[in-house]
């Protein structure tokens, strides 16, 4: 699973890869400034942790959050 994003003038791309069948689960999060790789027993884990260096990567990059859902 990727996702891209842009925080400040940095495009950053995560993604979420099952390292066997029922996980563990990576995370890799590439930034402007370098790259964060973390793992995970389960996906909802990773998803958790995705959204959380998110917003961590755009405060600091003084860039306000956007709201996820669905529109309607």
């Amino acid at each position: 699973m990727n996702s891209l994003f842009m925080a400040g003038r940095d495009l950053v791309r995560s993604e979420i890869t099952a390292l066997g069948v029922d996980g563990p689960f990576r995370l890799t999060v590439s930034h402007g400034r370098g790259a964060i790789v973390e793992y995970f027993n389960t996906a909802r884990a990773a998803l958790v942790r995705e959204a959380e260096l998110e917003e961590l990567l755009m405060s600091a990059r003084g860039a306000v959050p956007a709201e996820k859902g669905v529109a309607i």
